[in-house]
């Protein structure tokens, strides 16, 4: 506290707290101990300025922040734990990445890949310790829709795009602007995307062959003509590992059930010489780690090219925010992630799944909650399943390359069951009903039009809904309802309002 000055046109009690700030210029009636006292702070900020770095890059990127976590990787208390955490969400990792390549449209390794070093740049830079990053199965669809209208040599570039967006939305510390995307929109198009999943690999579960290009409503009708073509060993296998994964965490919750499942069809298939398809011939060795340079796309093929990005950038932004909102949950200690950070690290990490040839990649709310499970404490576990998956394509190529494709139909279908009953849905519904009509909207709008079609028109309705609830009138003025979307709700009313209504 500044000492109040004695002698005569002295500074009181205010003005001296004025000076400490450094708000005004004290002429002569600032005497020399106040004048020191400012002094002293002023050269201790600049010492403290001087200490910071240089470039205002690597403040941004959270790098100070983060260093206390690294450190704590290496806590010998804890280090066991960790690494048996790391290694048993990789056995998850390895045929879910698979499995989301293949529905993807895009080869087996480049989900592997994309797992591996994404898994690592993810779990270094994101704003939650213990979220897992790698492919998702929500996004696949958007990405097979991305290389069937691009072409797959497109694919790093819009994955670099994408980091690079999230990772300038996250310097700007916009991270938490993806709160504003409606719950009710966000469920439509989990479940849009289930339906899709699960329609989507009926054909690789029955060896059907189908057209490109359908979508939902016509592969569900293609697969009822031809039903009669069915590989009953393939749906054999599919429906086994359907059976496994949903029966295997009944049984134990820290039961990786995928790759139990995956493994159990492989050996079945290869002991039995079934006619199940494989997935074929992978790299072998370090051959698909290889550095490469996202060509840029022509200048005629851009305008619908950012659309598509953009698309992708939005949906895996939202997807890594519920994700982590979801993990701050389920953590046994209250926890909250840091939504700036963590668009920095998905970003951080699509850029670095583009420099090696990969796909776009999220915070993975199933191989993440393992981790919470596993009672890992830090982010060690990414590193280990990254290093997992790492040696599982360079050593085991020739094992995984036997995988049968309806195997890992079957992990797919299982994962689209589950997206059906979002939780968004159950918090939509339950602060408002009439969040009933984008949810419905969204969903459809996606099976029978397209996924962006139905996004957009999901988040149209809403906007529309929202509207309508707030400024909907009845006859004497008065409001008919006042509740709106949880995401985008107004103000109260002033008491002026409330009474002249």
């Amino acid at each position: 506290m500044p000492m109040r000055l004695s002698q005569a046109g002295s500074l009181g009690h205010r003005a001296c707290r004025v000076a400490r700030f450094r708000i005004v210029r004290c002429s002569s009636a600032v005497s020399k101990p106040v004048a020191t006292d400012a002094l002293t702070q002023s050269a201790t900020a600049k010492q403290e300025a001087g200490n910071k770095p240089e470039t205002g890059l690597i403040l941004d990127l959270g790098i100070p922040t983060l260093l206390p976590e690294w450190r704590k990787m290496f806590a010998p208390s804890t280090v066991v734990t960790d690494v048996t955490a790391g290694i048993t969400v990789g056995c998850v990792a390895v045929p879910l990445s698979l499995a989301i390549a293949v529905a993807s449209g895009v080869p087996p390794e480049v989900g592997l890949v994309s797992a591996a070093v994404a898994g690592v740049a993810g779990g270094l830079m994101g704003g939650t310790t213990l979220a897992i990053t790698g492919p998702a199965a929500a996004i696949s669809l958007l990405v097979c829709e991305a290389v069937q209208t691009h072409g797959l040599g497109t694919l790093p570039f819009i994955t670099l795009a994408c980091g690079g967006l999230q990772l300038a939305m996250g310097v700007a510390r916009g991270g938490g602007i993806t709160k504003y995307v409606p719950e009710s929109v966000i469920a439509g198009f989990t479940t849009g995307i289930g339906v899709m999943i699960l329609a989507g690999q009926l054909p690789k579960a029955l060896d059907l062959t189908v057209p490109a290009g359908l979508n939902t409503v016509e592969v569900v009708q293609a697969v009822a003509s031809g039903i009669g073509g069915t590989n009953p060993a393939a749906l054999a296998l599919a429906l086994g590992v359907v059976g496994t994964m949903h029966a295997a965490p009944k049984l134990h919750p820290k039961i990786p059930s995928a790759l139990v499942a995956v493994g159990g069809a492989t050996a079945a298939s290869q002991l039995l010489g079934l006619s199940a398809t494989p997935i074929g011939a992978l790299p072998s060795g370090l051959s698909a780690f290889t550095l490469c340079m996202p060509a840029l796309p022509a200048a005629e093929a851009l305008p619908s090219l950012c659309g598509t990005i953009l698309l992708i950038y939005a949906m895996t932004s939202a997807e890594t925010r519920l994700s982590c909102t979801a993990l701050d949950r389920l953590r046994p200690t209250s926890y909250k992630h840091n939504p700036d950070q963590e668009l920095i690290g998905q970003g951080v990490a699509n850029m670095t799944a583009a420099a090696f040839a990969g796909m776009p990649v999220t915070a993975v709310i199933a191989r993440s909650s393992l981790n919470i499970k596993l009672k890992a404490h830090s982010r060690l576990p990414s590193l280990v399943q990254s290093a997992f998956v790492f040696g599982s394509l360079a050593l085991y190529s020739d094992v995984i390359s036997a995988v049968p494709l309806s195997a890992l139909a079957g992990v797919l279908i299982s994962s689209g069951a589950g997206m059906l009953q979002p939780a968004e849905l159950k918090t939509s519904l339950a602060e408002d009903k009439y969040n009933l009509g984008p949810y419905l909207v969204t969903t459809c709008g996606m099976l029978t039009m397209g996924m962006a079609e139905g996004i957009v028109l999901g988040c149209a309705s809403s906007a529309a809904k929202h509207l309508v609830q707030q400024r909907l009138l009845a006859g004497g003025g008065d409001w008919v309802v006042q509740a709106a979307e949880s995401r985008l709700k107004d103000p109260p009313p002033s008491p002026d309002t409330r009474k002249e209504a």
